[in-house]
């Protein structure tokens, strides 16, 4: 296969939409399945292109938290191996415990609930990107018209739970992750900057192990890559890693300047978007 500007365009354009809506509560998923349908994409689907396109994003992620990364795990640490200083490092060892646990319910999801979601989406994958959109938008309406604390109030036991299972809900095409999680914390009393952080951890770590369950089914496959396309996975993994920074520098002044609503009105719209081209 030969290269193509166009083809690299075609893939710097998915990396760049996979990079935006993972950050801003729009659905990551349901865009990248809305714009293959809605101009007629259709890129190769190598698990290799799979798991540079969602890694951009994490791999954005990782250079941002990198360094609170580092002080809640060795937090922990000195808390398991040294009980003289558990007291000082109490709160951020159960900080990072409670992102842990509200990451199992979408792991679960995930393992009973993603072959099965796949196989409906090989048919209907538009469809069901349509009506998660839907429920995004209803979603965010709501949270938009109540008043955010702006306090960084605790992440509790509780919230931990109902976010872990607002974030296993998203693994439905269409309903935002971000979007889902934040929108729970923030319901239940969390203030915007503990929301929005809590929830991007959270993002990490489930990335990290859907990332690692993608490199083992890869390593199960014998499929032939050509240079030309490792250039356009690199291209698109890139373009993620750009869009994720600069959709993550926007999403907190977004979130505070009460704007909320218009993704509402946007993922509605794309929402109805995308149950009329299924139609069609």
């Amino acid at each position: 296969m030969g290269f193509s500007f166009i083809e690299l365009l075609k893939y710097l354009f998915l990396g760049l939409i996979q990079g935006i809506t993972e950050v801003l509560p729009v659905s990551s998923s349901g865009h990248v399945e809305l714009t293959k349908a809605l101009v007629g994409l259709e890129v190769d689907q190598n698990i290799i292109f799979l798991i540079l396109l969602n890694t951009g994003s994490l791999f954005t992620f990782l250079i941002i938290y990198y360094k609170r990364l580092i002080k809640l795990v060795k937090s922990l640490v000195i808390y398991v191996f040294k009980p003289s200083k558990r007291i000082e490092n109490k709160e951020n060892t159960l900080f990072l415990t409670k992102i842990l646990i509200a990451c199992i319910p979408a792991g679960l999801a995930g393992l009973y609930f993603k072959p099965i979601i796949e196989h409906l989406s090989e048919e209907r994958g538009i469809l069901l990107s349509g009506i998660g959109l839907l429920v995004t938008a209803t979603v965010i309406y709501y949270i938009s018209t109540i008043e955010f604390k702006r306090d960084n109030k605790n992440i509790s036991w509780w919230d931990t739970l109902f976010i872990g299972i607002a974030q296993a809900v998203a693994i439905f095409p269409g309903i935002s992750r971000s979007g889902m999680t934040t929108s729970t914390a923030l319901k239940r009393g969390s203030g915007i900057n503990n929301a929005l952080n809590f929830s991007f951890l959270m993002y990490i770590f489930i990335s990290i192990a859907s990332t690692g369950l993608m490199i083992v089914d890869f390593t199960k496959e014998s499929a032939t890559i050509s240079s030309v396309q490792y250039i356009y996975y690199i291209v698109a993994f890139l373009g993620a890693m750009f869009a994720t920074y600069i959709a993550y520098k926007l999403i907190f002044s977004i979130f505070k300047s009460g704007k909320l609503r218009y993704f509402s009105y946007y993922c509605f719209g794309i929402g109805l978007l995308a149950i009329f081209l299924f139609i069609i």
